[in-house]
């Protein structure tokens, strides 16, 4: 239901994987080949303990306060902005540097971004999140994995609040 030709949509997409990988900061994971099977492997670290497991998708997910799989984390998204209104604006925001930094305008191509060692880590971390993803989904396929469901799910209700008036 994403419009991946849909500036807004993308701007959508884009924030919520910078937040995700934001959010999976705190658990310092980190991701390498496992040579010996030749897949990748995850580390990361809850409650102090740190824990290596396939690298897989199906490690997070949201919760609600009985310990089950929320359908989606909009609530959550919306508290890091304050607001739906803030929300919006940021998409918004993404979506218009996205805009400059990616489309030539009358006055020649776009300049380097302001911080470049910032931007270009930001933009790795997301790159190898999304790669990530869409392997785990392509090693899974057919299965639903909750925590993808769950950003899409997100997203969607994301997009359809932008196109609220």
């Amino acid at each position: 239901m994403i419009n991946i030709k849909d500036h807004s949509a993308k701007a959508t997409v884009s924030l919520l994987a910078s937040k995700i990988s934001n959010i999976l900061i705190s658990y310092h994971v980190a991701v390498a080949v496992n040579p010996k099977t030749e897949s990748l492997a995850a580390r990361y670290l809850v409650d102090g303990q740190t824990h290596y497991n396939d690298a897989s998708t199906k490690l997070f997910h949201f919760i609600d306060d009985q310990e089950q799989i929320r359908p989606d984390f909009y609530d959550e998204l919306v508290s890091m902005f304050g607001d739906v209104a803030e929300l919006k604006e940021a998409v918004k925001s993404g979506q218009e540097t996205r805009n400059e930094i990616i489309y030539a305008t009358s006055t020649g191509y776009p300049s380097v971004f302001k911080k470049p060692n910032e931007s270009l880590a930001r933009e790795c971390q997301l790159s190898l999140g999304l790669i990530w993803a869409a392997l785990d989904m392509k090693r899974n396929d057919g299965e639903l994995i909750p925590f993808v469901e769950q950003a899409l799910r997100t997203a969607n209700m994301v997009i359809t609040e932008l196109k609220k008036k």
